[in-house]
């Protein structure tokens, strides 16, 4: 601060000039100032070379800082270097003098530090082409999953080990930066809400890559006419296949962005962005994801999950219950139906259905335990059933019990008001990936691998953060003329 501080004073040190800065750069200065990147030496210290020879390496907070700026202001590693030498107040907030900025080639050797892996992809980049789908999906129905039968397999391994087995990932200093600058401080803003009962909301969104999907071709096949030959070519992009898209009613070639997002949060803010195959399932991605969430977030009691009918699988039940965790999961139309329990059909809301076909009537919880009490119709609205199917004078009950059918019974009925309402908190997982898709245009840069996404992606969600700490110090009226700010660090 006092860098900053000392240098904003010599660079615009008249009124007119102060006026300038206070009109075009205030809510800039105040956007990234907060961001406190002290740890991120320490974090990173693995990612640098101990020898004591040679130049001594810009700082990396500094170095993360001007890649949030240029994430802030839309403009690539080129475009960024160019606005940081010709505009003294980027240099100075991203932590350099005027003029003395790093170039293009300093940040490209600092993808890598970022990046827990010695090549930018995940797999070789000579292989087989995918061939894309013939067959289309339904509008907005997900493409169902290869093996229909893979979250019960993968649940039952879960559930067999018991303790969360994290195998380390190439994104993981990503995240582990992001945790620890962004995502503790807006919990301990209550920017996240009740991290003792977290509510967490998932869901996945389609990223085309930059790349082609034909491939470059290392065979002599065409020379003899054979244009469609099954040797193996080289890819730019080798981690990316192919997906459908429900939203666009299209097939696209890239991965699949897998958000949780805090659904407490007044700003959608993200907890844990994570980059998946295009062509595996939101259900698969989810159970993937939540194990590592828990790993990463240990000390946080997730309370509730609130997904869409993507994830309407028994085994995604069995396993938010083995955790405790109360699911608010829409059902899947196609699964839906008159299901038979106990000798009495369930209806598509989870609520029994008398022989004549009329609703039970919810008759409260008993307490102590995740059943609810359903009784006749017919004596609770004081009318004449034509066929009785008990002589008793209260009419015939029947109990549904959660730990018998989590998913046609959840802790929460279906037909509530109080299950509507938490279900419309699930909207605010689309708001984030609609803040990274839209607002930050994640797609505009075209990248070609999974290092490229997988830190853009992260520096969007930092930049989301940052934004909610800009919004909320707004709120609260907290923020001042940069003059003013300047003389309050200038006497502290």
């Amino acid at each position: 601060m006092t860098f900053v501080s000392d240098q904003l004073r010599k660079e615009f040190d008249t009124p007119e000039a102060m006026l300038f800065l206070q009109h075009f750069y205030r809510d800039l200065i105040f956007w990234i100032t907060p961001i406190d990147l002290s740890a991120t030496a320490s974090l990173m210290r693995s990612a640098y070379s101990s020898n004591p020879r040679g130049r001594k390496p810009h700082d990396p907070a500094d170095m993360l800082r001007c890649m949030l700026l240029f994430t802030k202001l839309g403009l690539s590693v080129d475009d960024g270097v160019v606005a940081l030498r010709t505009t003294p107040v980027y240099a100075i907030v991203c932590g350099f003098k005027p003029g003395e900025t790093p170039g293009v080639g300093t940040f490209y050797d600092f993808f890598p530090r970022l990046w827990r892996a010695s090549t930018p992809h995940k797999t070789g980049r000579v292989k087989r082409r995918l061939k894309k789908p013939r067959k289309k999906g339904k509008k907005n129905e997900k493409q169902e999953p290869k093996n229909p039968k893979i979250t019960e397999k993968l649940v039952s391994r879960i559930l067999r080990e018991g303790k969360i087995h994290y195998a380390p990932k190439e994104h993981d200093l990503l995240q582990q930066l992001f945790q620890s600058l962004f995502v503790l401080p807006s919990a301990a803003k209550g920017l996240l809400g009740d991290t003792s009962a977290f509510r967490v909301i998932g869901d996945g969104s389609p990223v085309e890559t930059g790349a082609r999907s034909y491939g470059k071709f290392l065979c002599d096949c065409r020379k003899s006419g054979n244009w469609k030959c099954s040797c193996k070519r080289q890819f730019s992009d080798p981690d990316a296949d192919w997906g459908w898209d429900s939203y666009r009613e299209k097939y696209y070639y890239g991965r699949t962005l897998y958000m949780f997002t805090a659904a407490d949060s007044p700003y959608n803010l993200p907890v844990y962005p994570r980059l998946f195959r295009a062509s595996q399932h939101d259900s698969v991605s989810w159970i993937c994801g939540y194990r590592e969430l828990r790993h990463w977030y240990s000390d946080w009691k997730v309370g509730e999950a609130l997904l869409d009918s993507a994830h309407d699988a028994l085994p995604i039940y069995t396993m938010l219950e083995h955790d405790d965790v109360s699911a608010i999961i829409d059902l899947n139309l196609r699964r839906s139906g008159h299901t038979v329990y106990n000798e009495m059909k369930i209806g598509s809301d989870g609520v029994p259905v008398c022989p004549i076909g009329r609703k039970m009537v919810c008759w409260g919880k008993c307490s102590g335990r995740q059943r609810i009490k359903w009784r006749c119709p017919a004596k609770v609205g004081k009318w004449e059933c034509p066929t009785p199917c008990s002589p008793s004078d209260y009419g015939r009950t029947f109990y549904t019990s959660t730990a018998d059918n989590p998913r046609l019974f959840p802790r929460i009925r279906r037909d509530s008001k109080e299950w509507r309402k938490r279900y419309a908190l699930r909207t605010g997982v689309e708001r984030c990936i609609k803040r990274q898709k839209v607002d930050y245009n994640l797609e505009a840069s075209r990248g070609r691998s999974s290092r490229h996404w997988n830190i853009r992606v992260y520096l969007i969600a930092m930049c989301q953060h940052a934004d909610a700490w800009l919004e909320e110090a707004k709120k609260q009226k907290q923020l001042v003329s940069v003059e003013q700010w300047l003389e309050g660090l200038a006497a502290a």
